[in-house]
């Protein structure tokens, strides 16, 4: 009797999960809705950036080549803000996303309208990943290759530097259209699956509205673009992603080298990108060209091909190592170094071939 017992046990959980998601069925609704509420308003925002004035011209350390408006984040923020705060409502601890995410909207619509300085920028993203990584309690221990190295002093600052710069690179990968978005339903479509092998459903439910907003934002976004995102957006989905992660790490249950493997292809480029720029150096925030995916522009890439590139390696590569290192977490850290290692190839590939060392400052 058992195993009738175990399957009885299977079935009484599969049950008390379906109840759970139909007691709180509209979170669900609202989920797609905020990607509807992204897409209807995106053109009424669009007239009103080009009114104003908030525009992205065409410049040398640019890959487009047509004044395109910039901001567009904002539909984005008022299609997953108010899913945000209705799940808030399901779990206390779902505020801490939406008011993060609600300064760094702020910080990125400000810059995107009067160009903030960078002491600003750093000041705001500092108090957030300070305040996300203080809101799950800190990182106290890292598993390498089957031991614990207990070290809170060491991983809870560097939690707070990774989210920086998860928050930044999201913002320094926004040069080609759709390539933020994109990779934004990508993030959100795999922690929505790590969230649900976990019975965290709320935390899913706030992945799945990531990924609807993006999607509502791409129909604008799609090369050619209409509309540019901006820091409004860039920062928005780099601050969600940042939450994701820490929020996967709090379970105890995923690692960091999980979270590194679903983000990999944005962390190589902009990683390898920032340390060459750095030993050169050159200011490592000012705009530039020698992002892999602007130096296949300027040598004559299309923006639709290079979306196509990147969300290929997602598919081909990332996905498939994202749900090994799921199944199998024993094998999560080997599946990142393997899986960053043929980036890391791919990236000095792209930066060889299109002359990458004399690409412009």
């Amino acid at each position: 009797m058992p195993e009738l017992s175990a399957l009885e046990h299977n079935a009484g959980h599969q049950r008390g999960a379906r109840r759970v998601i139909l007691a709180h069925w509209w979170p669900l609704v609202l989920a797609p809705m905020g990607g509807l509420v992204t897409l209807l308003l995106s053109p009424f925002l669009r007239r009103y950036l080009l009114d104003k004035g908030v525009i992205d011209l065409p410049g040398v350390r640019r890959s487009h080549q047509v004044p395109t408006p910039r901001g567009g984040g904002l539909a984005m923020a008022a299609g997953l803000l108010p899913v945000l705060v209705a799940l808030a409502l399901l779990e206390t601890a779902m505020a801490i996303p939406f008011l993060l995410a609600l300064v760094l909207v702020l910080v990125g619509w400000l810059d995107d309208r009067h160009d903030l300085g960078i002491r600003w920028r750093m000041l705001a993203q500092l108090l957030v990943a300070a305040v996300l990584v203080a809101s799950v309690g800190g990182v106290d221990r890292i598993e390498l290759g089957g031991h614990v190295f207990s070290a809170p002093w060491l991983w809870t600052p560097l939690a707070v530097v990774g989210v920086i710069w998860l928050i930044n690179l999201h913002n320094f990968m926004d040069g080609s259209d759709g390539l933020a978005g994109s990779q934004g339903v990508w993030a959100g479509v795999a922690f929505a699956v790590v969230f649900a092998t976990l019975d965290l459903l709320v935390p899913a439910v706030a992945s799945l509205a990531l990924v609807a907003v993006c999607l509502g934002f791409l129909v604008w976004n799609w090369p050619p673009a209409k509309l540019f995102m901006g820091d409004t957006g860039s920062l928005l989905i780099g601050g969600m992603v940042a939450w994701m992660v820490m929020t996967a790490l709090a379970t105890g249950s995923v690692s960091p080298w999980t979270g590194l493997i679903i983000a990999s292809v944005f962390v190589v480029d902009a990683t390898l990108t920032l340390l060459r720029r750095v030993a050169r150096g050159e200011r490592w925030y000012t705009p530039h060209r020698q992002h892999a995916y602007q130096r296949l522009i300027a040598c004559g890439w299309s923006h639709g091909q290079v979306l196509g590139l990147y969300a290929g390696a997602n598919l081909v590569l990332v996905m498939p190592a994202t749900l090994l290192a799921v199944r199998h977490p024993q094998l999560d850290i080997w599946l990142a170094a393997l899986l960053v290692g043929l980036l890391v190839l791919f990236w000095l590939l792209i930066q060889f071939a299109t002359n990458g060392e004399r690409s412009t400052a």
